[in-house]
């Protein structure tokens, strides 16, 4: 990749894959060969596979990274309260100091728990650009917009897009970190900048990362103001079209079986946040099965830490594939192997990169897990049931991200360094408390 120097080859001996034991090879960023017996090369870092499983890595494909500062603060209590007196009057405080060590937080935590690429939707972009280079995993950093309908925002808002695209462009090198563009929400945004945005996108090829349907009430209030719900707005004002498979809906909860449709038909991508949801008291019935037939890409995310509480991918899959099976009274709905493939290979998809599976020539992103942990234990040919349905992410011993070591026997560098500081930076953004 640009930026990045050639290293040595990676070989992974005897690791278990789908309950067969076979050898990894990884050369440059991908993965070079898998097979019951390669042959290693004499230039390769050996990596011991024994009493390890591999399996691809997962993808958070709707985050708040730097939020990792507000965990615990403001919660239980509604939405809207929180964003208004909790939230929002508090993140004037952000700095690029801060908005560094918060992503250099988060990006730790995400590492420790499978985690190798991620949407985000914040702030101080650069900041947050550097961290994600640092921590050696994917970022899609989203430019977050916000006009309140206020037309001398909405001028600035597009001078600033440019401006941003072209510094982060110009600042990142490794190929791991992408510039998008985040319209906060239709409730936020006004018709005219969220359409002027979706041009840009289509435009530039950029990603386009909005809230979408989170709330009975965010429905309630577009069918007021517009006469439609957001999914149906969005598609008048020509924006589903426009953006296609470069639209990110997060959360989209509250939907109809038409709106998934229209999702589905325009090949949009959509975001199961099921912890925030659930935390948030936002509902919990969001509508996999119909989003999918109708040609949606569903992928997952936790939201930021401050309503989901951890960026733990592996706790939300488990979690998402009991409410499908809970809500439509159907133990066989979502398998352990499909949540997988949602939570990694569909997260890869709408990032738009060939990854989320163990294959020659895919993306080397991938993490070996501990099958002597207790959760894995019997030994009973059930390891993928085990790591969606038992497992913590303690459990994940090693991650490997475009073909580099970024945690290796639950260590991370620089790790003490990050908490510290992280630990630091909440005195300097928290200085309101209702």
């Amino acid at each position: 990749m640009k930026g990045e120097k050639k290293r040595s080859p990676l070989f992974i001996q005897g690791v278990l894959l789908d309950e067969q034991k076979v050898d990894i090879l990884i050369e440059d960023s991908r993965i070079a060969g898998i097979d019951a017996k390669l042959e290693m090369p004499a230039s390769a870092l050996l990596i011991d596979g024994r009493g390890k499983a591999v399996f691809p890595t997962f993808v958070n494909m709707h985050t708040h990274a730097a939020m990792t500062l507000f965990r615990g603060f403001g919660d239980d209590h509604p939405l809207q309260e929180w964003l208004q007196e909790w939230i929002w009057p508090n993140e004037k405080n952000l700095t690029e100091e801060i908005i560094y060590w918060g992503t250099r937080l988060a990006c730790l935590e995400m590492i420790k728990s499978g985690t190798t690429a991620f949407a985000d939707m914040y702030f101080h972009l650069p900041a947050a650009a550097k961290a994600v280079e640092e921590s050696g995993i994917r970022a899609l950093l989203g430019y977050t917009v916000f006009d309140f309908g206020d037309p001398a925002t909405a001028a600035k808002v597009k001078d600033e897009v440019a401006e941003w695209h072209c510094r982060i462009s110009k600042e990142t090198g490794s190929g791991r970190v992408c510039y998008g563009l985040a319209p906060h929400a239709p409730y936020t945004v006004s018709d005219k900048t969220l359409s002027w945005l979706a041009d840009y996108a289509a435009e530039n090829g950029l990603k386009y990362h909005i809230h979408m349907s989170e709330t009975e009430s965010e429905v309630e209030n577009s069918i007021a103001q517009h006469g439609k719900r957001p999914y149906e707005h969005l598609h008048d004002l020509g924006i589903l079209q426009k953006t296609g498979d470069r639209f990110i809906g997060a959360h989209s909860l509250h939907l109809t079986e038409e709106e998934a449709e229209m999702v589905g038909r325009n090949r949009c991508n959509v975001v199961h946040n099921p912890n925030s949801n659930l935390k948030l008291g936002s509902g919990f019935k969001f509508l996999y099965q119909e989003l999918s037939q109708a040609g949606c890409n569903v992928s997952l995310g936790t939201d930021g830490c401050s309503s989901s509480n951890n960026l733990d991918m592996l706790e939300a899959t488990k979690t998402m594939a009991l409410l499908q099976k809970g809500w439509r009274g159907d133990p066989t709905t979502m398998p352990a192997r499909e949540a997988l493939e949602v939570a990694s290979r569909n997260g890869y998809r709408a990032l738009g990169l060939d990854g989320g599976q163990l294959r020659a020539g895919a993306l080397a992103d991938l993490m070996l897990v501990d099958i002597n942990n207790v959760a894995f234990l019997p030994h009973n040919d059930n390891t993928l049931s085990n790591l969606i349905y038992a497992a913590h992410s303690d459990a994940i011993d090693t991650v490997i991200c475009n073909g580099r070591i970024v945690m290796e026997g639950r260590r991370v560098a620089d790790e003490d360094e990050i908490m510290k500081n992280a630990d630091k930076m909440v005195g300097e953004l928290i200085k309101h408390r209702p």
